[in-house]
């Protein structure tokens, strides 16, 4: 996914000479996101101009996902556009950052001569210098690749790039687990947790900029605090937060099922802000490929958990990701998963084709699946859950809900685009609301609305209040 990154900050000059303009790409998930905010945050206090479009700009910068096959493709053909226009003289340099910088450092420089610099992740705060560097002429490239991980104190530079009522808070990152098919260790570094005071503090001056939902992101959320503290701390950030005044919603991404804990839950179940949705990739549902993928839990441990978060968290919609193809993958592991998903009523799945990554266990692996067949099961796991999406969303038809607005619908006056709190932004569905009479909504309102239509994972409804 493609993240624009516009001017949120003006840039400081001491001098009347125009600043120089940098474009910035966002390539991958959120949390590449608040890298690039925090980019442009340290990019305009640096003196420079941000553009939202790369033809405007002097300098191109290009924040890379390599977690898979398809997001590292992405990436480089990415770059390969930005190549093509520096060459035509439409652009003066090209700075590569993120997670192909730290992974492919030599392989980029080495067949696409036309990168003046690459940024490894753990080397956020170079980047105006780098960048500076690279608007006056380089004669050989620049390298900026060390440790890996984000330097994850640099959140008050931060240019939030998001609507003005939501952003991403990142509290943590790196990841201490060792997933066989998962090259984020290598990019990103084991765990390393933000203190819980400089997280409440950015939600404070979040909420003062009118900011009114939280999306809290890492690579494992629910082992934030175990490098500070000894132990997870989620359950008292989540207090924490709820405590922050203007807040309304706070969601949170990216949990893993062996860290989930009674506290956890009770935290979902006591804090009014606290989404009930619960965002748990689970990768697949048999023994055999959970051992063969590491991911040191079972079957039965996460079927206790779904039973425990659907009897204790009222109306709580479950996200999760699965992986087809991986190496071993029989048909009756697939079959198993599929009828699982069948009857499991997930709220939102994903679904990845595995994705054969250089550096990792699962690469080395025997057994490979061929690729047409990894495609064949994920159209099937797809198609399953659009059949099982239509009869959960459907219970949503008649019910009353709050419904945070995002913006206006554009087809017509009194039509708003929303979302329930059982809906996370940008990756699941929507709930598009009718406003009757005069009644006027804003992004950011909360607005009660009963539910009249389900499609598939889109909601429809009638402002009632």
């Amino acid at each position: 996914m493609t993240h624009p990154v516009p001017l949120v900050l003006p840039p400081v000059r001491t001098d009347a000479a125009p600043p120089s303009r940098v474009a910035l790409v966002t390539l991958g998930c959120a949390k590449n996101l608040v890298d690039s905010e925090i980019m442009a945050g340290l990019l305009a206090r640096g003196g420079f101009a941000m553009s939202g479009s790369v033809a405007d700009a002097d300098v191109a910068i290009v924040n890379t996902c390599a977690f898979i096959g398809p997001s590292q493709k992405e990436s480089i053909d990415r770059i390969l556009e930005l190549a093509s226009l520096k060459r035509e003289g439409l652009l003066r340099g090209i700075v590569v950052a993120g997670c192909m910088a730290q992974r492919y450092e030599r392989e980029l420089l080495r067949e696409i001569p036309e990168i003046d610099a690459v940024v490894g992740t753990g080397q956020v705060d170079a980047i105006v210098r780098v960048a500076h560097r690279v608007h006056r002429g380089v004669s050989e490239p620049i390298v900026e690749v060390g440790p890996p991980g984000t330097a994850i104190d640099l959140a008050t530079h931060r240019a939030v790039s998001t609507p003005r009522h939501l952003a991403y808070l990142r509290i943590a990152d790196g990841c201490d687990f060792r997933c066989t098919f998962c090259i984020i260790p290598a990019l990103r570094g084991d765990l390393r947790s933000r203190s819980l005071e400089s997280i409440v503090e950015e939600a404070r001056r979040l909420a003062g900029a009118g900011v009114r939902e939280l999306h809290l992101i890492a690579q494992d959320s629910t082992s934030y605090g175990e490098d500070l503290y000894g132990a997870s701390r989620l359950p008292e950030l989540l207090r924490a937060l709820a405590g922050v005044e203007g807040i309304a919603w706070i969601r949170v991404h990216y949990t893993h099922p062996k860290t989930w804990s009674e506290s956890l839950v009770r935290v979902f179940e006591e804090e009014e802000k606290v989404c009930p949705y619960v965002d748990i990739p689970l990768q697949h549902l048999t023994d055999r490929m959970l051992r063969r993928m590491r991911r040191e839990v079972n079957r039965a441990e996460m079927e206790r958990l779904f039973g425990t978060l659907r009897s204790r968290i009222p109306h709580v919609a479950i996200r999760t990701h699965f992986i087809v193809g991986f190496p071993g993958e029989t048909e009756e592991d697939f079959e198993a998963l599929l009828e699982s998903v069948e009857r499991s009523d997930f709220d939102h799945v994903g679904c990845f084709a595995y994705s054969r990554e250089d550096g990792t266990p699962a690469a080395r692996m025997k057994d490979q699946v061929p690729e047409r067949v990894k495609l064949q099961r994920r159209r099937r796991l797809m198609e399953a859950q659009r059949q099982a999406a239509t009869r959960v969303w459907s219970r949503w038809v008649g019910r009353t809900a709050d419904v945070l607005i995002d913006a206006p619908d554009g087809t017509r006056p009194g039509r708003w685009v929303g979302r329930l709190a059982q809906q996370g932004y940008d990756v699941d569905g929507v709930t598009h609301v009718r406003a009757k009479g005069a009644l006027a909504l804003r992004p950011g309102d909360l607005a009660r609305v009963r539910i009249t239509k389900a499609r598939h994972y889109d909601l429809e409804g009638e402002v009632v209040a």
